[in-house]
């Protein structure tokens, strides 16, 4: 699969959650077969064909068209042929009916940053047994800021037979390519012509998991550049971008007037907290085809949008304006934790701000970010600097004590089994993010405040008080109330009923979604460190006693380590809870023991206390 182009397209069509629910014999990629011929200039034309098998009523929903996306400045873009061949072996040629041209989404909500346009083709009359048929033709007609560069990916969800990659170019023009999964690669060399073929045949298809990382940190994969470095890209980055971050009067004017006073640090948490609140994201993800090049951080400001890179800008001249240097930063904002093969650009989706005074990573297009966090996915991640000579780095790795969660609350149980609770929030900066959202995105914090409470067992009405969550000067404060009426059923004169939820934002239950029937994962998972902590302090009736609570736990392994302690006093029961997970990523190998610890939790979270009539 030549991923930037239109096969990704087609398999994303399908939602995660129907492709994680069945089998992967679905369709049968036949043959995907790219074909690059490079010029001396680094430009080049690229014919790709495909041809796929539909076996099932789901890949005739994931399968029925083809989608390339172009830019129509610097390439040209041919559909040179589709059809449809039938099970009877009639051919259904592809109408122009059913051939469209349109702006990408990127470039409809953000014009004048991006003119991508997207070629779809709707295959006709398909039904389980067609094979399907398109074949493309891109014309690079300028070279791109970072040369020529190729890559394949194998395909994730479809049995494929044949996927290749062919690349002929110059002999004398400098290519370097690296493979990993079972590729087989030939480097020939004949007439002054090098040709490179990269190969993989008869792959089955796979299933996702449940939180499992990136498929470009697994799947067998072949990566071709004229870059010579890592350095080299954050160089170009660099020469490209040269006054884009230019001290204008209004930027100077802009920059006093939001600092004010302050200076250092302090100048740069308020400039970034002004560019995070006022200006307007828009989806224009990096590309290597597109470039990396900003806008001029005056035109960013007019506009008061930008990308991910033009936020980037706008914040080096603003802090320019105040004397501290900030540089781009390329990488990965996202679920893939390998480090790249290859110093092919196409490592980076993302570019934040790097502080070198500070030595701090910002990331301004998160609008629910504050200056001391470092959003999800961002976390040890490998970073290109744009610099003179260019410089690699790596961002902070994610650790428990940075993505720390505590509630505190206290719940009463009256005669007529209802709860009534109040709850008090501790939240590290980097676990205000997502709360922040999900506050911000609401309609009200009564609806949001229900919402939670029915999805736990007891149910219930209540309420969040919050301060405002888009104010990232301040931390967030939360608290919370709520009743859930009929709460415990008794059984005879005694009551069985668990510790309730409540408001919870984390509640340890949810770790049950990480488990996998097997007890064994195919591939490399998403964990995140994290350290989650519940007390809850609860007061049963008058006339009640506490005749048993659950037992107490304690699990430790290298997967990190989950408690639980429960005690009674009197008519008051407290239930103390703690999850630490240490691993950003686990391994297939290292699967049995989070299994352990994540049971550990999901099976204490079900414990069962019991009450009964003193008299």
């Amino acid at each position: 699969m030549h991923c930037p182009r239109f096969v990704i397209a087609l398999v994303l069509l399908l939602p995660l959650s129907a492709r994680a629910a069945e089998p992967a014999l679905h369709a049968r990629i036949d043959s995907n077969v790219a074909h690059y011929v490079v010029n001396r200039d680094q430009t080049y034309t690229l014919t790709e064909s495909m041809d796929a098998t539909l076996l099932s009523r789901r890949a005739l929903q994931a399968l029925d068209r083809a989608v390339f996306t172009f830019y129509p400045d610097k390439q040209t873009l041919e559909l040179v042929e589709a059809w449809v061949t039938q099970p009877d072996g009639s051919r259904v040629t592809v109408p122009p009916g059913s051939i469209f041209t349109r702006p990408t989404a990127a470039a409809q909500s953000a014009p004048g940053f991006t003119n991508s346009q997207t070629t779809t083709v709707l295959f006709p009359q398909l039904q389980p047994g067609s094979r399907t048929h398109a074949v493309w033709k891109l014309t690079q007609t300028m070279p791109t800021m970072f040369g020529f560069d190729a890559r394949n990916i194998n395909t994730f969800d479809w049995d494929t037979g044949v996927d290749e990659t062919r690349i002929d170019l110059p002999a004398d023009l400098p290519l370097v390519w690296k493979a990993r999964g079972g590729f087989a690669v030939t480097d020939e060399t004949a007439q002054g012509t090098r040709h490179i073929v990269a190969q993989i045949r008869d792959t089955k298809g796979r299933e996702t998991e449940p939180g499992m990382v990136s498929a470009w940190d697994f799947l067998p994969l072949f990566e071709a550049t004229t870059l010579t470095s890592f350095e080299q890209i954050g160089a170009i980055v660099y020469r490209d971008a040269a006054g884009r971050a230019a001290v204008t009067p209004a930027i100077q004017a802009l920059a006093d007037r939001i600092a004010g006073p302050r200076t250092g640090l302090e100048a740069a948490r308020a400039l970034y907290e002004w560019v995070t609140s006022n200006i307007r994201y828009v989806a224009v993800y990096l590309s290597t085809e597109d470039g990396w090049v900003p806008h001029a951080a005056g035109e960013v400001l007019k506009a008061g949008y930008g990308d991910c890179k033009d936020y980037v800008v706008l914040m080096q001249a603003l802090l320019a304006a105040k004397g501290i240097e900030g540089q781009l930063a390329a990488l990965d904002w996202g679920t893939r934790y390998q480090d790249p093969i290859l110093w092919a650009p196409d490592f980076a989706n993302h570019a934040i701000l790097y502080l070198p005074a500070f030595d701090r990573y910002l990331n301004p297009t998160d609008r629910y970010a504050g200056f001391e966090a470092l959003s999800d996915g961002l976390g040890g991640k490998l970073v290109v600097l744009a610099t003179p000579e260019g410089r690699v780095a790596r961002t902070p790795a994610a650790r428990p004590a940075t993505n720390r969660y505590a509630m505190q609350a206290a719940v009463t149980l009256d005669r007529d089994g209802r709860f009534s609770g109040t709850a008090q929030y501790s939240l590290t900066p980097n676990m205000e993010i997502g709360i922040r959202a999900a506050l911000a995105r609401s309609t009200s914090t009564t609806n949001f405040a229900d919402a939670m409470l029915r999805s736990t067992m007891e149910g219930g009405f209540g309420n969040l008080a919050a301060s405002n969550p888009l104010d990232l000067a301040q931390p967030l404060m939360l608290s919370a109330q709520w009743q859930s009426p009929h709460a415990v059923n008794p059984s005879g004169a005694s009551i069985f009923l668990r510790v309730p939820a409540g408001l919870d934002m984390f509640p340890p239950g949810e770790v049950r979604g990480l488990l996998r029937p097997s007890g064994k994962r195919n591939f490399p998972m998403r964990t995140t460190p994290r350290d989650l902590g519940w007390v809850t302090v609860m007061t049963v009736p008058d006339g009640m006693a506490i005749r048993q609570l659950p037992d107490d736990v304690t699990l430790e392994n290298a997967a990190g380590r989950y408690t639980a302690r429960y005690r009674a006093e009197g008519t008051v029961v407290t239930a103390e809870r703690n999850l630490v997970i240490t691993r950003e990523v686990t391994q297939p190998a290292d699967y049995p023991e989070l299994e352990a610890l994540l049971y550990a939790t999901a099976v204490d979270v079900r414990a069962v206390m019991v009450l009964s009539p003193t008299k």
